[in-house]
This record gives C-alpha cells, sequence and structure tokens, in this order.
C-alpha cells in the first residue's frame, strides 16, 4: 500500500470518527433541550407544591399577601400595629444578619 492510500484510509477513519462524535453530540444535544423544555413548562403549572416554593423563596412577598389577607379580615387598624411590631422587626433582624454573615 502506498502512501497516499494510507493517508486516504486514515482520513476516512477519522471523518467517520467525527461523524460519529458528532452524531452523538446531537442527538445528547437535543435530548437536553427537550428535558429541559419539559421541566420549565412543568414548573410553571399552578400546583400546591410549586405555590408553596415560591412563597417560601419570596419571604417579602409573603409577608405583603399576609398583610393584605389580615387586612381584610381583621381590618387595617388591627393589623398595622401587628406588622410593625412584629413584621418590620423581623424583616430588620435578617437584614442585619445578612449584612454581618457577608
Amino acid at each position: 500500500m502506498n502512501r497516499g492510500a494510507q493517508r486516504q484510509q486514515l482520513e476516512s477513519a477519522m471523518l467517520a470518527r467525527m461523524e460519529a462524535t458528532r452524531a452523538e453530540l446531537l442527538a445528547a444535544n437535543v435530548g437536553l433541550r427537550i428535558s429541559d423544555h419539559a421541566s420549565k413548562h412543568g414548573d410553571n403549572a399552578l400546583t400546591l407544591w410549586n405555590i408553596g416554593r415560591a412563597l417560601s423563596a419570596a419571604p417579602t412577598v409573603t409577608l405583603l399577601g399576609t398583610v393584605v389577607i389580615g387586612s381584610l379580615l381583621v381590618g387595617p387598624r388591627r393589623v398595622v400595629p401587628v406588622v410593625l411590631r412584629k413584621g418590620l422587626t423581623g424583616l430588620i433582624a435578617r437584614n442585619v444578619r445578612t449584612f454581618v454573615a457577608r
């Protein structure tokens, strides 16, 4: 076998491996996109678990929702002192802890 034929054989083997690798990577990429797409749309579903997770991730939103619901149920005259006494104190303490932890 001459050198030219051997070189062509090596190049064709390398190109075949590159094509196989490219196909594997493409399949993995498409698989990841499909699973990522499915997980994104699954997280947007309105379930009790997702609502609870969202509220635990955003405690300020939870506090605001509690103030609004409390105002509707017992009236703002009773809710405002409780919020100022408990909620504001907790908010300030959490911010101070976060600042000190840095």
